[in-house]
């Protein structure tokens, strides 16, 4: 498997488990009996800030992952893959994480070259498919 199908395989997984500290913030402001069920709004309660930090860290991924499936894949299926896209997706993951994780500590600067460095890097996978 090549390395740029390694690292869309590395992602879809973090992908599907990025939901668990938002959810873990959840269940600690608002119990299990609320997380289990149709989420009626508590009244005087919020989401603590990491959580609620948490909770935009996922929309964001949610919001910028399809542009590097649909790159990676149609890179593959072009048989374009090379040194230079082996970097760009390895980048992808390490923008994305990085944002990821400073989003939900709190830290803007990381955050900020984070999503930078991942958007260059879906940006370019993107342009290749075109040119």
């Amino acid at each position: 498997m090549s390395f740029e199908y390694k690292m869309l395989v590395l992602m879809t997984v973090f992908f599907l488990l990025a939901f668990l500290p938002a959810s873990f913030a959840k269940l600690n402001s608002f119990g299990g009996k609320w997380l289990a069920s149709n989420r009626i709004p508590v009244v005087g309660n919020e989401l603590q800030a990491w959580g609620a930090r948490a909770e935009r860290a996922h929309a964001n991924l949610k919001d910028n992952f399809p542009g590097f499936v649909v790159a990676v894949l149609l890179l593959g299926v072009m048989s374009k893959f090379d040194n230079v896209t082996v970097w760009a997706t390895g980048l992808y993951v390490i923008g994305r994480v990085s944002h990821y994780v400073s989003y939900i500590a709190g830290n803007v600067t990381i955050r900020f070259l984070g999503y930078v460095l991942a958007l260059s890097a879906n940006l370019y996978l993107l342009a290749k498919v075109i040119l």
